[in-house]
């Protein structure tokens, strides 16, 4: 396990919706659980975050836009962050903000605790 700076990606949203909601354009982290920007649809202002927001893809639809060049440049990460690979080859991104560590894995979603955790704790 290494500290590596976040890789961001630029997602265009293709949720169809019931009503007449825009689907934006989102700077994401790689794991799309963490959103550092985004630019509202119809217009190319990017809106930018202090810090990294929680994001959840729960119900929604996603197109990664790979030629787009991310008009973002990254400040320098307030925590650390680290990938681990589960024990069935997934990849699980492991942050520290002030102190305290996340996951982005099922197990510490319901539980709030998991061995990718204890991995970096070691």
């Amino acid at each position: 396990m290494m500290y590596s700076p976040v890789k961001l990606k630029a997602f265009q949203e293709t949720t169809e919706w019931d009503g007449n909601f825009p689907n934006h354009i989102y700077i994401l982290n790689e794991s799309k659980s963490k959103m550092y920007a985004y630019i509202k649809k119809g217009t190319k202002n990017i809106f930018k975050f202090k810090s990294p927001i929680d994001f959840s893809t729960k119900g929604r639809k996603f197109v990664e836009l790979k030629q787009y060049k991310i008009p973002y440049r990254q400040e320098e990460p307030t925590g650390r962050e680290w990938t681990v690979k589960g024990s069935k080859g997934n990849s699980y991104v492991v942050s520290e903000q002030d102190g305290k560590l996340k996951c982005t894995c099922s197990g510490f979603t319901f539980r709030g605790q998991c061995k990718h955790l204890e991995m970096v704790e070691i």
